[in-house]
């Protein structure tokens, strides 16, 4: 019996500790991941767990031309990290990046 890996699932990882949705890769190092709240146009989620210090957020939005992951603020573990947009609406989707460093090329 042959089983089929589904690339979709894994095919938008930004770095090895990446969650998707709320749902850990197998080499996620942040953890306890949970969307605290979204609106149209942003969405905002809490990591509590985890080895590394700061994460941030990617929201997945679209306009009526194309969909994109669009970057959040970087928050200390335990904090918020919200992603939004000016004009593109929130899909449903997000994931998360943990970083040991609060700078951008990091995080």
């Amino acid at each position: 019996m042959t089983k089929k890996i589904l690339s979709g699932v894994a095919g938008l990882v930004l770095g090895t500790a990446v969650l998707v949705g709320g749902t850990a890769s197998p080499a996620a190092a942040v953890g306890g991941c949970s969307k605290t709240a979204s609106t149209d146009h942003s969405v905002s989620v809490r990591c509590t767990t985890g080895l590394e210090t700061y994460f941030r957020v990617y929201g997945y939005f679209c306009s009526t031309s194309s969909c994109s992951y669009l970057p959040g603020g970087i928050a200390v573990k335990g904090g918020v990290s919200k992603a939004s947009s000016g004009g593109a609406y929130y899909s449903g989707k997000w994931k998360v990046k943990g970083c040991y460093d609060s700078g951008p090329d990091d995080c």
